[in-house]
């Protein structure tokens, strides 16, 4: 087995990685260590100039595509790598996946061209910013919206 044989075997095992990972995990690993987690992202996606593309994928019909490129440009270094290893993929594989897998993971997760609530946990390890209160609150509002208020619960 010579390194072509090598390369080639590495080659395949990220591809599958890939194929596997689709866009299963990338929301999570976007809540994870994006700030203001998936919606931060399509966000910013949008600031970018790509909203009509973005609307598509909430519409789930007909998604536009993104370039890797520009999807790589609107992710911060430190962002990028964490969720790369995250999803366990090379870094330099990331952006390509994402054009792939991540318009049928927002199509997925949307209702009525709405992004439904997601997750967002602190980035302050990723992004080197304190968490804001507001953005606390937003996340426990978002879990209220999910899971219910178990205060009122216990009121009843």
């Amino acid at each position: 087995m010579g390194l072509k044989d090598v390369l080639g075997d590495l080659a395949a095992a990220t591809e599958r990685t890939i194929a596997e990972v689709g866009g299963r995990d990338i929301p999570m690993a976007f809540a994870k260590f994006h700030p203001g987690g998936l919606a931060g992202f399509l966000d910013r996606l949008k600031q970018e100039g790509h909203g009509a593309e973005v609307d598509s994928w909430l519409q789930a019909i007909d998604p536009r595509p993104i370039p890797a490129p520009a999807l790589a440009a609107c992710l911060p270094e430190p962002v990028a790598e964490s969720i790369a290893r995250d999803l366990s993929l090379p870094r330099e594989r990331l952006a390509t996946a994402l054009a792939e897998f991540l318009p049928a993971a927002v199509a997925a997760r949307s209702k009525d061209g709405r992004l439904t609530p997601q997750p967002v946990f602190s980035s302050t390890q990723v992004v080197g910013k304190p968490a804001q209160g507001s953005e606390l609150k937003s996340v426990e509002t978002e879990h209220r919206t999910m899971f219910g208020d178990p205060e009122s619960e216990v009121k009843q």
